[in-house]
């Protein structure tokens, strides 16, 4: 049955206790308990990390694995979301003090071995038996029963802190520092299989973050920093490895490496970088794979060229030097179609993928690399010649003799360079069989042992270059056979071969049969063509004119058909980004409304937290302060029993009256006073009288002390005085010694001191002229260029007034100018005004007239008695404007008598003036 909660504080105080009594097995299990405890979820991490300290050092020192996972599991369940800076310092403690007891083991194991019975004999039986049955030292047997069990608790700590602390964002950086700290174990304890399995490990750690990246406190890779935080882990992993010596460990970190590289959206430092392709150089090493090995050197070249302030000329050299050497050294021999499986193709294709490399490499493009990138002047001088002997000015009857002073002096010398010397022995061994098959049809076996003669260390048998040959003519790239009846080699002169058509990549001495033949066709065709064009000019024009119209018609359709398709592809591009908008939005949307449901959660599980927090600590608040007030009255109550005699029952404290209560105290207080100030009274009165008879008692002693104190007081004063008298003497008679020594240079000293104060004072003489000198020059500078300021700043004086006064004149220009545009079309405005008087006074005129004639003829008037106007009628008005001039005649005069048609006033009929 597991025991009631108890707090953290009295788990610890209880440990402590069990400790202190010899029984800290005991200690551990209760602090287990408690900490398994499942109200312990809620504590405070400030209470509770004391107690998880102790019981980590509790755990270590009954190596008790499997019970210090748990109880680490339960605290970072506690901390994590409030206090996770708790679990570094508590991780740190464990660490410390687990290697604290593996150094202390190691010790005792040495101190172990030194302690031989015998120090003549030097084994003992029973090692002699151990050592036949086991084949182990006596060391060995010791660290195996001392050391080794630390080292094996140690390895589980650190295997179990990381999987408490992985895939949790609140972790992260603390599980890279454990795992950094792990990588370092092995390498200071050389344990090859445990840091095979801390690399699956992680690995597996790191592919199961995409597949619990639901969960609420995962890891996101997408996050800048903490793919930084993986990145200097696995580079700390490949660099471990490679200092191991562990080759397939180191390929598999390469490979991480890059998976990681290739879901890194911040760029890799260029120095990480760098040390990512020096790691995958050494590992091509030891694949023994010459092409690769060679650009992953290219790469490494590239990448610490541009990094001149962290890498020195020398490092870029011997880099150089290596570019330049595994270039030359790729086999020209290629592998041939039938050992090219699918194995080889994925192997090849991983390579280059590790490379960053869309295409695998060739020995062609890395010798143009080479040409292009300019490595040549980075390369040592000694070695420069190599790439011209090699590749540009081949010959195969001097070839070996040429370069033979560099494979024996610079190349066997290095321990750096010597790996590439054998490779470029069967480089130019390849390159001297093809080249001799350009020229020759057979030669003898013994005439090409005698070309192919390599300096030592590199020096090949006649076997060895005869299987060599052999070798490339099973795999096709000799076209020869051996006859070993006659000891020659009889090289495939066939023209109708389309191997020895295409030739090498090297230097070419004459062009072969095949070439010519695959040339003869196209040389008969161009000699027809030049016929044919002396023969019939007329056909050829045409066949020109014809060709010229198809390509016109070509191009034509070629930009048509280019228009479509670059309309087709922004049609594309466009349907590709509105889709890739569409899919970003519904991601981002979906990301936000998950981040807000997270918060929302988080929220309401921190206020459930809290609250259930808040209840807790008020229920523990109030339980504690009736337990205060219930203790405090029980000892109210015993003080009363004990002291003034009263009998109160404790079992029924709760019941007692509170008011009886304080005055059963009070009278016990007034009792307590009174009894206090009878017996200080009485201290008092004893006090005074024992005093009395101590001065009483040592009024006859005072004068004897102070006769002593006298004597003793001259006695030190005649021996101080003595002291000083003594060291003085002494002091003064070294004095004198020492100016009876100086006073034998003095002269000297006189003379060099007038020697130095009479070049000094010259010294400063032309010093200070020449400082006047520097004075008044750089006061004829200053003045000058007072003078010049002076006059460049009257100058922009006079050039701001003359700006100022002409927008002064533009701006009186511009205010005339408006003042006339403004009268102009004032007077305009008057202008109209007056037209439109007048074009309503017409159109007054005109309405009158059409309501005249809507109302009826006029009544028929003989013409005798018609008269100008009638005398009933009243004259029309006449307007203001028009009072000088006389009023026009009516209509009726003018129209005839006849008539009644309408006429407009614009064809009415004017009478003469």
């Amino acid at each position: 049955m597991r025991p009631a909660y108890q707090r953290p504080e009295n788990v610890l105080k209880r440990t402590d206790e069990l400790i202190k009594v010899g029984q800290s097995a005991s200690a551990l299990d209760f602090m287990y308990d408690a900490l398994t405890s499942k109200r312990l979820a809620n504590a405070n991490a400030g209470n509770t990390e004391p107690v998880i300290i102790k019981f980590v050092e509790l755990t270590i020192e009954h190596r008790r694995g499997k019970q210090l996972k748990e109880g680490l599991t339960q605290y970072r369940n506690i901390v994590q979301h409030k206090n996770p800076e708790s679990m570094s310092k508590v991780i740190s403690v464990m660490l410390a003090t687990i290697t604290k007891h593996v150094t202390a083991a190691q010790q005792n194991a040495e101190r172990a071995v030194g302690l031989i019975g015998d120090l003549e004999e030097s084994e003992t039986p029973e090692d002699m038996i151990l050592s036949s049955v086991s084949g182990e030292q006596t060391q060995d047997r010791t660290d195996r029963a001392l050391v080794t069990p630390w080292l094996k608790f140690l390895w589980e700590a650190y295997r179990n802190l990381l999987d408490i602390l992985r895939n949790n964002v609140r972790f992260e950086a603390l599980y890279q520092q454990v795992s950094n700290q792990a990588i370092d174990f092995c390498q200071t304890y050389e344990r090859k299989t445990e840091f095979r399995r801390l690399c699956e490990l992680l690995r597996n750690h790191l592919e199961a973050i995409a597949k619990y990246s639901h969960q609420p406190n995962s890891v996101n890779l997408s996050n800048g920093d903490t793919m930084q935080l993986f990145l200097d882990t696995h580079f700390h992993q490949l660099n471990t490895a490679t200092a191991m010596e562990l080759w397939q460990e180191s390929y598999r970190s390469i490979e991480d490496i890059h998976n990681l590289i290739q879901k890194s959206k911040r760029p890799v430092k260029p120095q990480a970088m760098a040390n990512y392709f020096e790691k995958l150089t050494r590992i091509m090493y030891v694949a023994k794979n010459p092409l690769f090995l060679a650009a992953a050197w290219h790469r490494y070249y590239n990448y610490i060229f541009r990094q001149t302030k962290v890498f020195s000329a020398e490092q870029l050299q011997e880099v150089a030097n290596n570019v330049l050497l595994s270039t030359l050294a790729v086999p020209i021999i290629k592998a041939s179609s039938s050992s090219m499986g699918k194995e080889n193709k994925q192997r090849t294709q991983r390579f280059t993928n590790l490379l960053f490399l869309s295409t695998a490499p060739t020995r062609v493009s890395l010798i143009a690399d080479l040409v292009n990138s300019d490595v040549l002047s980075s390369v040592d001088p000694a070695l420069r010649p190599l790439y011209d002997l090699v590749e540009e000015q081949f010959h195969p009857l001097s070839i070996c003799r040429e370069i033979s002073p560099i494979l024996s002096t610079q190349i066997a010398g290095s321990a750096q360079d010597s790996k590439y010397g054998q490779l470029l022995c069967n480089v130019i061994l390849t390159r001297l069989v093809q080249q001799l098959s350009q020229v020759y049809t057979a030669v003898q076996l013994d005439f090409i042992v005698g070309l192919a003669q390599f300096p030592a260390p590199y020096t090949m048998s006649a076997a060895a270059i005869e299987r060599f040959i052999m070798h490339g003519a099973r795999r096709g790239e000799f076209q020869l056979r051996v006859d070993h009846e006659a000891r020659s080699v009889e090289f495939d002169t066939d023209a109708f071969d389309g191997a020895q058509a295409g030739g090498t990549n090297g230097a070419q001495l004459q062009a072969s049969a095949a070439s010519l033949m695959r040339t003869q066709l196209s040389s008969v065709a161009v000699s027809l063509a030049n016929a044919q064009r002396v023969a019939c000019p007329a056909y050829v024009n045409e066949q020109l004119a014809r060709k010229a119209e198809v390509v016109a018609n070509a191009l034509a359709a070629m930009r048509s058909e280019h228009r479509v398709a670059v309309a087709r592809k922004l049609v594309i591009d466009r349907r590709k980004e509105v889709v890739e908008n569409a899919v970003a939005r519904r991601e981002l949307a979906e990301a936000r409304e998950r981040a807000i449901r997270q918060q929302r959660e988080h929220e309401a599980e921190r206020q459930r937290v809290a609250e259930e927090q808040r209840r807790r600590e008020t229920d523990r608040v109030q339980r504690e302060l009736d337990a205060v007030r219930r203790k405090e009255a029980l000892k109210l109550a015993e003080s009363i029993r004990e002291k003034a005699g009263i009998v109160v029952d404790i079992d029924d404290l709760d019941m007692l009256d509170t008011d009886k209560l304080k005055v059963l105290q009070r009278e016990q207080l007034e009792k307590d006073k009174h009894d206090m100030q009878a017996r200080l009274k009485l201290l008092a009165r004893r006090a005074d009288h024992t005093e009395r008879a101590y001065r009483r008692a040592e009024l006859p002693l005072l004068a004897d002390d102070y006769a002593e104190q006298k004597r003793a007081d001259r006695e030190h004063h005649d021996a101080a005085r003595r002291n000083v008298l003594a060291a003085t003497r002494e002091k003064h008679a070294e004095d004198v010694s020492l100016k009876k020594r100086l006073a034998r240079v003095y002269d000297d000293f006189n003379v060099v001191r007038q020697k130095l104060d009479t070049g000094r004072s010259e010294a400063q003489a032309v010093e200070r002229r020449r400082v006047r000198e520097l004075l008044a020059q750089a006061k004829e500078e200053r003045v000058a260029e007072f003078r010049r300021l002076l006059a460049a700043k009257v100058e922009a004086e006079a050039e701001e007034r003359a700006k100022r006064e002409e927008a002064q004149k533009a701006e009186e220009l511009a205010s005339a100018a408006k003042a006339a545009k403004a009268a102009e079309l004032a007077k305009l405005r008057e202008e109209m005004a007056a037209q439109r008087v007048k074009d309503e006074e017409l159109l007054r005129l005109r309405v009158e007239k059409e309501r005249e004639r809507e109302a009826g003829p006029a009544k028929y008037v003989p013409p005798s008695r018609r008269t100008g106007v009638s005398a009933s009628a009243t004259p029309p008005p006449v307007p203001a404007s028009a009072s000088a001039t006389p009023p026009p005649p009516p209509a009726a005069a003018t129209a005839a008598p006849s008539s009644s048609k309408y006429v407009p006033p614009s064809r009415r009929t004017r009478p003469a003036q």
